[in-house]
C-alpha cells in the first residue's frame, strides 16, 4: 500500500535560487536577462519565460478571499481526516481547518491515519459512526472508495484538502465514480486538477532555469505514493526538458514511510553519485527539513548546490536565514487552505457554490521577501474576512 504525505495543491509549488561558495556572493536568480550564452544555451523563449516567472513571483500573488456574506450553518459536526499529524505539511492546514470549524460553532473531530493507508476505510467509517455532517479529507478517495461512497450515500458532505477524488486513477489504477461533494474554489476546474498540478511543478523548473541561466544539473526528489507529488514531479520534468542546457541527473524517491535517517542516507548517496550536481529539487517541506537539508549540510556542499523546495513554512525560512540546506522557497500560508475548505463546506451546507478562496504565494530567498523572523508575511487577514463573512465576529 502507498504511504502518503499531506500537501496542499498550491503549497506543492516550489522554486529555488543558487547558493554561492563565497558568503559575499549574491544569488543568481534574476528577473532581468543575463548575457547570452553560446553552445548548448537554451532557447530564448524558455529563458524569457523563466525570468518572467521569477519577476512575477518576487512580487507575490496573494489576493483576499471573497468577502461576501455566507451565514454560518448552525449545529454542524465535522470530521477532518489527517494523513499524519506528525508531519507539519499535514498538521498545519488540518489544525487550521479545525480552528475554522470551531469559529463557526461546529463540533470538530480530527482523525489521524498516521501514514498507514490500510486504515483509511476504517477511518472514514469512524467518521460516519460519529454522526458527522461533513468530512474534510487529506486522504485520496481511492484508498477508501467504498467507505467514501457509504458516507456520500448517507448525505455526508465530503470535501478534499489536497486530496484527489476517485475520478483520478492514480491510486486505484482506474477511473471510478466521484465521491467528493464540494471543492475549494481555487479558480481552476476540478476536471483540470491533474493538469493544474503539473503546471505548478513547471514553476519550480522555471525558477531553477532562471537561477542557473539554463545550466542546471538537478537531483530531483519526490514521493511516487503521493498523487499531488506525482503530478508536480511530472510537470517539473516536462519543463526541465525544454531547457537545452539543463539535465535532470536522477530522480530519487523519498517515502513518508521511511525513517528520516533512511531518507537522509538516500540523499547522501545521490550526492555522492553525482558530484556534478549543482541543484536539488525538493518535493515538499517535510522532505527538505527532515532529509535533504541535513544530508546536504553533512556533505559540506550547502554553498555549492542550489536547493529548491518547501511550502515556505517557518522552519523552511529558518533554513534560508541560516544557510543550512535551503536557498529559496515559494512561500504560502498553509493555514489559509484549512479555512478555505471549511468555507467551501459551509457554503455547501447553505446550498451555495463555494466562493473564491483568494490565496497566493511569493518567492522567498535571502534577499527577497524574507522576514527577519517568523512565517511568510502578507497583508491579508483571511481569518477576519472569513469570520465577518460568516457573521461570527
Amino acid at each position: 500500500m502507498r504511504t502518503l504525505v499531506a500537501l496542499l495543491a498550491v503549497a506543492g509549488l516550489v522554486a529555488g535560487t543558487a547558493a554561492c561558495k563565497e558568503e559575499s556572493d549574491k544569488p543568481t536568480v534574476s528577473a532581468s536577462p543575463g548575457a547570452p550564452r553560446s553552445g548548448s544555451a537554451p532557447p530564448v523563449d524558455i529563458m524569457t519565460e523563466a525570468r518572467d516567472t521569477v519577476a512575477l513571483l518576487y512580487k507575490g500573488t496573494f489576493r483576499p478571499p471573497d468577502s461576501g456574506t455566507r451565514i454560518a450553518a448552525k449545529g454542524k459536526k465535522l470530521a477532518i481526516l489527517s494523513l499524519g499529524q506528525a508531519a507539519p505539511s499535514t498538521a498545519t492546514p488540518v489544525n487550521a481547518a479545525a480552528e475554522a470549524g470551531q469559529a463557526l460553532g461546529w463540533s470538530v473531530h480530527i482523525l489521524d491515519l498516521e501514514f498507514d493507508p490500510r486504515r483509511a476505510p476504517g477511518l472514514v467509517r469512524e467518521a460516519i459512526a460519529l454522526g458527522v455532517d461533513a468530512i474534510i479529507t487529506t486522504i485520496d478517495c481511492g484508498y477508501a472508495s467504498d467507505a467514501f461512497a457509504e458516507a456520500k450515500a448517507k448525505g455526508i458532505l465530503i470535501a478534499p484538502l489536497a486530496a484527489f477524488d476517485c475520478t483520478d486513477p492514480t491510486v486505484a489504477g482506474a477511473v471510478g465514480p466521484s465521491q467528493f461533494t464540494t471543492f475549494v474554489n481555487y479558480g481552476v476546474s476540478q476536471v483540470d486538477n491533474a493538469r493544474y498540478m503539473a503546471s505548478t511543478g513547471a514553476i519550480a523548473a522555471s525558477v531553477l532555469i532562471a537561477a542557473t541561466n539554463g545550466t542546471a544539473k538537478v537531483l530531483a526528489f519526490t514521493d511516487p505514493t503521493v498523487t499531488i507529488l506525482s503530478y508536480t514531479h511530472a510537470g517539473f520534468l516536462a519543463q526541465m526538458a525544454r531547457c537545452a542546457g539543463c539535465t535532470v541527473l536522477e530522480t530519487v524517491n523519498l517515502l513518508s514511510s521511511e525513517a528520516p535517517a533512511a531518507s537522509q542516507a538516500k540523499v547522501s548517496e545521490a550526492l555522492a553519485r553525482h558530484p556534478e550536481a549543482n541543484a536539488i529539487r525538493s518535493s515538499h517541506s517535510s522532505a527538505t527539513q527532515l532529509s535533504i537539508a541535513p544530508a546536504l549540510v553533512a556533505s559540506g556542499r550547502q554553498h555549492d548546490v542550489l536547493v529548491i523546495g518547501g511550502e515556505g513554512g517557518d522552519r523552511d525560512l529558518d533554513l534560508i536565514r541560516t544557510k543550512q540546506g535551503l536557498n529559496l522557497t515559494l512561500g504560502t500560508d498553509t493555514a489559509w487552505f484549512g479555512w478555505a475548505v471549511v468555507d467551501a463546506v459551509n457554503s455547501a451546507f447553505n446550498g451555495e457554490q463555494p466562493r473564491p478562496a483568494g490565496l497566493g504565494s511569493v518567492l522567498i530567498d535571502k534577499d527577497h521577501n524574507l522576514p527577519p523572523s517568523g512565517p511568510t508575511q502578507h497583508n491579508i487577514n483571511f481569518k477576519s474576512i472569513y469570520r465577518k463573512a460568516w457573521g461570527v465576529g
